[in-house]
């Protein structure tokens, strides 16, 4: 980042850096720096013990001969010793001066950097969105969706053109048990194109949907667990799929189209973007032909009649991608899928998948098997854990799955009530907005707030509270905040005796905000949410600490101006970094 866009941030360590290097008498870098574990002992914290074998001194004596040599400054109030670190206090009112400038300077553009800087003017390519046809989207699905979607703002932020994709599984056994059962439920003899007609029509409009679908494919798992000699049935109807027989055809095409359709709507409803909506059954036939191709060069071999890639010299053991029987794997698609992407979108350098953490391993094989094809763009694996509700895990072949409408009006509900009992004067049309907002804060932030590695438990109650790390708390904040401004008339300006801002809360609001373009910047290359959501929570507190102990209204005309500099550029920054998790910012709440 060249010095004419480097955030505030970048310039302050970098200055207390040069300061620290003076004082030491070699090279002390800005990456040296961290916060010191109690924020009354400063503001930045660096350890002396790569000097100390340098110097061959112990590093408490030498963090006592480097603090007493870093003198105060523009921006640099003391430096102390405590044991091996040196603690470096900054000096409120010019650290509040170059946070807020920042802010105003950059505006909605805060944190973001611009795309001709390096290789972020590539093309990245980000799959998520996933879900299978014929069967529900419920809440385990969500995670991915919003992490996904998190990562799509968080790169674009940082220049680079996404080009976001999903896929789906609309071919395959999920999808023959499913039609099996309709057919079997409606007690079809003869299947024809007539009949299929008919059978389609029998289905309430009402009806054509993915629960519906995702019930057919439940029955069918139950009835085969209980008589698995029908499953010869089922294999005989996915045989005739694959043959692409009119009759099942002509029902396969029209279920389909239910579950699309009503993918597509929930996709605007949770703001998931995607450009590019892939198939199974576009890859299916080419994936056979690639099997075929990688028996040629011998990249893949036979073993027991099936088709394998051998990956023990990679330590990822046997790719199977194709079985016994001749019938494709998910590999064989996948393989194919790869394929088409690349045709598709040629200036792609790099690919992201969010899957679950189960595919680590399977996709680790994929992507060395792509290596071995000539795939040579960076292809990286996003993983994340279940998400479960206090009723234990789900799943679809089980028919205890929570779907998306149902999770939705619930978390609704509560969110509703909430808002009513505070604010009863409130018009219906105010409530409902407000209560959307919330229950959007409450979801999304709760499958944000933890890193991938971590299972999430979801608990209705304790996301959409106004207390503790939630997506409504931090909403809160960032009302509280605007409602100082609706109350000052605030219109916006410079001015003030913003070098004369002297709480400590202003201090500690300030550096966190200040720090926020450094945390998406990290956000973004670590693909991880979880940081921007930690630094909302950290903000929020920040902001209600300044909102308890500073009287904003009541001060003198001058710093009175400067503090409602702060809290706009607070707020701005706040909403800003709700945005990039996807989550709304109410005008009240």
């Amino acid at each position: 980042m060249t010095n004419e866009n480097m955030y505030i941030w970048d310039k302050i360590l970098k200055d207390v850096a040069s300061a620290a290097s003076k004082a030491a008498g070699v090279k002390v870098s800005s990456h040296d720096f961290v916060a010191p574990p109690n924020p009354n002992m400063g503001d930045l914290a660096f350890g002396c013990f790569r000097l100390a074998k340098t110097k061959k001194k112990n590093p408490a004596e030498i963090a006592k001969d480097i603090a007493s040599e870093i003198k105060p400054n523009k921006i640099i109030e003391k430096a102390e010793a405590a044991g091996p670190y040196v603690n470096v206090t900054l000096k409120i009112g010019a650290l509040a001066d170059l946070a807020i400038k920042d802010v105003e300077k950059h505006g909605e553009k805060f944190g973001r950097r611009a795309k001709s800087e390096g290789q972020r003017a590539n093309e990245l390519m980000l799959e998520y969105a996933q879900p299978n046809t014929h069967k529900e989207v419920h809440i385990g699905h969500l995670r991915n969706f919003f992490i996904g979607s998190a990562l799509i703002n968080l790169l674009e932020s940082q220049g680079w053109k996404v080009v976001p994709t999903s896929y789906h599984g609309d071919v395959g056994a999920h999808v023959s048990k499913c039609l099996w059962f309709m057919v079997r439920k409606a007690k079809v003899k003869d299947f024809t194109n007539k009949t299929a007609e008919a059978l389609l029509k029998k289905v309430p409009a009402e009806d054509r949907n993915s629960r519906y679908l995702g019930a057919l494919y439940s029955g069918a798992s139950k009835l085969l667990h209980e008589k698995p000699d029908l499953k010869d049935e089922v294999s005989e109807v996915q045989n005739k799929l694959e043959a692409k027989d009119p009759a099942w055809t002509k029902l396969w095409n029209e279920t389909r189209k239910w579950s699309l359709a009503e993918m597509k709507s929930i996709f605007k409803e949770l703001g998931v973007k995607v450009e590019r909506q892939y198939l199974e059954s576009e890859v299916q036939d080419p994936g056979q032909k690639i099997v075929d191709q990688l028996l040629k060069k011998k990249i893949a071999k036979k073993s027991k009649g099936a088709i394998i890639v051998d990956l023990e010299k990679k330590k990822l053991g046997v790719f199977l991608i194709r079985k016994s029987d001749g019938t494709s794997l998910y590999a064989t698609k996948d393989l194919a899928l790869a394929q088409l992407k690349l045709k598709e979108y040629p200036k792609v350098k790099r690919s992201l998948l969010v899957i679950d953490n189960r595919q680590d391993f399977y996709f680790q094989q994929l992507f060395e098997v792509l290596k071995q094809m000539g795939f040579k763009h960076t292809m990286e694996f996003v993983g994340y854990e279940f998400v479960t509700l206090k009723s234990g895990a789900m799943a679809s072949r089980e028919g205890n799955v929570v779907t998306w409408q149902d999770f939705r009006d619930e978390v609704l509900k509560f969110a509703t009530k909430e808002t009513k009992t505070r604010h009863k004067d409130w018009s219906k049309k105010k409530i409902e907005q407000t209560a959307w907002d919330l229950m959007m804060g409450g979801i999304k932030f709760n499958m944000l707030k933890q890193d991938g590695d971590k299972a999430i438990v979801f608990d209705i109650k304790q996301a959409v509270s106004f207390d503790g790390d939630t997506g409504p708390y931090v909403q809160y904040a960032a009302t509280r905040l605007g409602s100082i401004l609706r109350k000052a008339a605030w219109k916006g300006g410079t001015g003030g005796s913003l070098s004369e801002l002297d709480q400590l809360s202003e201090k500690r609001l300030a550096l966190t905000m200040a720090q926020f373009p450094n945390v998406v910047r990290a956000a973004a290359e670590e693909s991880r949410p979880s940081l921007i959501a930690r630094w909302c929570v950290e903000m929020a507190t920040r902001s209600n600490e300044f909102y308890r102990d500073v009287k904003v209204l009541e001060s003198e005309p001058g710093l009175k101006k400067a503090r409602l500099r702060l809290v706009a550029s607070a707020r701005q920054a706040l909403i800003l970094g709700l945005g990039l998790l996807g989550i709304p910012t109410p005008e009240e709440m």
